[in-house]
């Protein structure tokens, strides 16, 4: 009379191991999907809190010289808590907003530290329609308006 063995077979850990395992990378891609499209998201969401503050900023001769994010913080166009723009972009880097050099009309926003290559990407691809100029080079995305 043989006893029965219980437990399972080293085949059977096997796969359910593989099964665990893919599940695993299938739950971080999504986790770095989803990071990726909230730093995007909030990156949109900071440029339209800027324009909203730069229209509300904007001198009557429409001459953006002078203008900065801790100017329109000081005047509560941007939520007061940005300061001076250090380390608030979603990738904790710098925004700064500067009058256009060459057109003191225009303005321009630009993010600093992006890490990755792709997000800068999609945000020149989101901004090429409505924006005056747009550019990523490097960490840097530039985003200049139309005052």
């Amino acid at each position: 009379m043989k006893k029965q063995q219980n437990g399972f077979t080293f085949i059977e850990v096997l796969a359910v191991l593989s099964i665990i395992a893919l599940a695993t990378i299938g739950v971080l891609a999504l986790r770095d999907w989803a990071a990726s499209n909230a730093r995007v998201a909030d990156t949109k969401a900071q440029i339209a809190t800027i324009q909203s503050g730069v229209q509300q900023w904007r001198p009557r001769n429409g001459v953006f010289t002078g203008i900065s994010v801790e100017n329109l913080s000081d005047v509560a166009a941007v939520p007061v808590e940005w300061g001076d723009g250090r380390e608030i972009n979603p990738w904790g880097g710098d925004i700064t907003v500067t009058a256009d050099n060459s057109d003191p009309t225009r303005y321009v926003i630009r993010f600093t530290n992006i890490r990755v290559p792709e997000e800068g990407q999609r945000l020149l691809r989101d901004y090429e329609e409505i924006a005056t100029s747009v550019s990523f080079t490097s960490s840097t995305f530039e985003v200049q308006f139309q005052g």
